[in-house]
């Protein structure tokens, strides 16, 4: 059975990493599967009965044809609805219905719709039958699960930034079903109109009616949404501290209802149906065990539905179901037995769930466990809970740094307390409490009130704990050094781990080694990432970093620097950056240096308007400096200037054999007196301005400085570059290269004639093909 379920594993795995989904599995081909399929189980069947060695090899055949028929379907079906890039941008009416539980901040609604029916009449575009993801600005707290909406809206692809180190957006539509996103124009709520209600809207309606039982029983919650968290599976009313408290000490896991959530529930559930069992003559008629186990899987359920049923939480729940099954088989090798077979069934119902980190995490850490219990530790109580968390932490952490760049050294100790303390205390008296909130709020409300005063405790513990230096790490490990970790912790949990220690110590070297570029002396590395409406640049030399820029943000907001930067910042290997230069205080260019310098060391920022009693230095002409054989030094803008986009800095870096010029947000009267200021020079690559002035890059000054290429900060619509710019670019034959079409650009000082994309480099085919190709790149796209 193992054998054949992680050949399952795999063959799902496996269909979900080519860049377009295969045409022979989502053909005539798919009736010849089935048909192996069943020849496969015959051999598995006939190996069986005579004990052959080889019986491993039917099954993980068979799990690879059953992994091959289960995901296209899936995928075929999301990529017929799924809206592309040629669509963004385009207004358009329909007729839907909220099928979600409404995320309501103070500026922004956000929520999922089913379309129903498409006015044609002016977009000529058909969404009936998909589901888009909703923003309304302002925020409308009326709207709510079932709703149904007249709606005007803009669409938006699937497709986020493409940035190293960032959230594959797309990758996070296709696994969740939805299409494409919208922003609502308008709004106009339809009174009266008769459709079928799904049974996914009366479970968010329920929802929806016990987070306000929640409200009204105990208004006054210092942490509303963690109680809501808990509860049913509302994250969103978390304030950032909540979560960050959570996240740093690696007990984010305890906030998402999952499989110590759920395990919980039907075991208190399966202990009330025992003691009823015992007390209740009739209930006899029935074996014990067997009530027990229903009553027990009917709480989990019931409690997995109040949750919104989410993917982690179907997860638990076929897991639960599974353990269930395996035990009442009564056979050896149980707890192995179930693991698999939970992890079959939720492929099976599934198949994108191979591609979530949650998936991994939590199939991946119950088995750390069962090899902890397998003779490797003998000592009961608080010591073997401490060794199995202790050594959780430590195997989870490859998987940790690979996908979220963040790893917490104090999680043994944060989660020694906080597990029992949300297990045994705080998750009962909130169930209890939401229970009696329906007809007894006075009650309901003591038990939530006690309930939310632990939780106030707890996350004063942990912001503490996440406060202790160094022990939060916060770097990127590449998937092969995460793989070479895993196999170290797989070795140390041999039985005989002491003999093959020293592979164990090769095996995890991989995390620790520093990564550096593959870089000489006087060579540069560029990098300019796909922050939108702004800018942000990554110039690097053989042992030094420098960010030109950080991307948009505001106070309270969204932050490229937080999202964008930081992540791809720590992706290219850098903890700490030597300088930071920002060359204008348009919100484009430094909105998102406060969240930069929050997470990450600057030794040195240059900036157009250092504030008054700040050690920022003043980017002026003549500054300049050398690292590694690589020369900095600064253009424009002369002493005295204001700081307008015209007096916006810019930097020339010279290397081995080329020149690299970036503009920041030039233009103008800038251009102007630049042009008088300095000789002219070829420059190799050019980081053009972010502007809207169509009188940037005149003639004049593209001859007097010569760009072999220019690349462009950009949107997906073009924003940033204007066409007038474009157009004389194209006069004069530059290869003009795009973040808004390509993704983050990136290339070497010795190598400027190759320029991966991120637009290219590790296509899925859940990535929409741009309908704006790149000059001279983007081929692979297109076949």
């Amino acid at each position: 059975m193992m054998a054949a379920v992680l050949a399952l594993i795999a063959g799902i795995w496996f269909f979900h990493q080519p860049p377009l989904v295969p045409a022979a599995l989502v053909g005539p081909f798919t009736v010849v599967l089935p048909l192996a399929g069943v020849l496969a189980t015959l051999a598995w069947l006939w190996a069986a009965r005579r004990g052959s060695p080889f019986t491993w090899l039917p099954a993980a055949l068979l799990g690879l044809l059953a992994g091959a028929w289960l995901a296209p379907p899936y995928a075929a079906d999301w990529s017929d609805k799924v809206v592309g890039p040629e669509w963004s941008g385009k207004d358009v009416s329909v007729r839907a219905q909220v099928v979600n539980l409404p995320e309501h901040g103070e500026r922004r609604s956000r929520f999922r719709v089913r379309v129903s029916e498409t006015d044609q009449t002016a977009s000529g575009l058909a969404l009936d039958g998909r589901e888009l993801r909703v923003s309304t600005f302002p925020a409308r707290p009326a709207i709510e699960a079932g709703d149904r909406l007249q709606l005007g809206l803009r669409l938006r692809g699937v497709e986020g930034p493409r940035n190293p180190g960032g959230f594959d957006v797309a990758g996070w539509f296709y696994r969740e079903g939805v299409h494409g996103s919208a922003v609502a124009r308008s709004v106009t709520p339809l009174a009266g109109v008769q459709e079928e209600t799904s049974g996914r809207v009366i479970m968010h309606r329920l929802r929806a009616e016990m987070r306000d039982r929640l409200e009204r029983a105990a208004p006054d919650l210092r942490h509303p949404g963690l109680v809501q968290a808990l509860v049913i599976g509302h994250r969103q009313a978390m304030t950032e501290n909540e979560w960050q408290a959570f996240l740093h000490t690696g007990t984010n896991h305890l906030m998402a209802i999952s499989g110590l959530h759920v395990a919980l529930v039907a075991g208190f559930a399966g202990g009330v149906a025992g003691w009823l069992w015992s007390g209740l003559a009739p209930l006899r008629r029935v074996r014990r065990w067997l009530f027990m186990s229903v009553a027990g899987l009917l709480a989990a359920a019931g409690y997995a539905m109040l949750a919104g049923f989410s993917i982690p939480t179907q997860r638990a729940l076929l897991m639960l179901v599974a353990l269930t099954l395996a035990l009442l088989s009564r056979r050896e090798g149980v707890a192995w037995r179930a693991l698999a077979l939970a992890a079959a069934m939720v492929l099976i119902v599934h198949p994108p769930s191979v591609l979530a980190p949650g998936f991994w995490f939590s199939f991946g850490a119950v088995a750390v466990i069962l090899l902890l219990l397998q003779g490797r530790i003998g000592a009961t109580g608080w010591r073997e809970g401490l060794r199995i968390q202790v050594v959780l932490a430590v195997a989870m952490l490859p998987l940790s740094l690979a996908w979220f760049q963040l790893g917490s050294w104090i999680a043994p100790v944060a989660n020694l307390v906080a597990v029992p303390m949300v297990t045994l205390l705080i998750l009962p008296l909130l169930l209890i409490g939401a229970l009696l909130a329906g007809w007894w709020p006075a009650g309901g409300g003591l038990f939530l009130g006690v309930g939310d005063g632990l939780l106030a405790l707890l996350v004063v513990t942990l912001e503490a704990l996440a406060g202790i230096p160094l022990l939060v790490d916060q770097r990127h490990v590449p998937v092969a050094a995460a793989l070479l970790g895993a196999v170290a912790v797989l070795l140390a949990l041999q039985p005989l781990a002491r003999r093959l220690m020293p592979w164990v110590a090769v095996a995890a070297v991989a995390l620790v080694a520093p990564l550096r570029p593959d870089l000489a002396a006087g060579q540069w590395r560029v990098q300019v990432l796909d922050v939108g409406a702004g800018q942000a640049t990554i110039v690097q030399t053989r042992g030094r970093a420098l960010l030109i820029d950080a991307g948009p943000g505001r106070e309270g907001g969204f932050s490229a620097g937080d999202r964008v930067v930081v992540p791809a910042l720590r992706a290219n290997g850098i903890r700490s950056l030597d300088a930071l230069l920002v060359t204008h205080e348009n919100a484009g260019h430094a909105g998102g240096v406060v969240a930069v310098r929050e997470q990450m060391p600057v030794e040195r920022t240059l900036r157009r308007s250092p504030a008054k009693n700040s050690a920022d230095d003043p980017c002026v002409k003549g500054e300049q400096w050398t690292w590694d054989g690589v020369r900095f030094e600064v253009l424009h803008p002369p002493s005295g200037w204001n700081d307008d986009s015209s007096a916006s800095c810019v930097l020339r870096v010279e290397g081995e054999g080329a020149t690299l010029l970036v503009m920041g947000g030039l233009d103008g009267l800038g251009e102007a007196v630049m042009r008088r200021e300095n000789p002219g020079f070829a420059v190799d690559l050019l980081v053009a301005p972010r502007t809207s002035n169509p009188r940037a890059l005149q003639g004049d000054w593209l001859e007097q400085f010569p760009p072999g290429q220019v690349w462009a900060a950009t949107t997906e619509s073009g924003a940033g570059l204007p066409a007038e710019v474009r157009g004389r670019l194209e006069q004069r034959g530059i290869q003009l290269f795009e973040t808004g079409r390509s993704g983050a650009l990136s290339a070497t000082s010795t190598k400027l004639d190759q320029v991966p994309a991120m637009g290219q480099a590790r296509t899925r085919f859940w990535h929409p093909i741009s309908s704006k190709p790149e000059q001279d790149i983007g081929e692979s796209r297109r076949h």
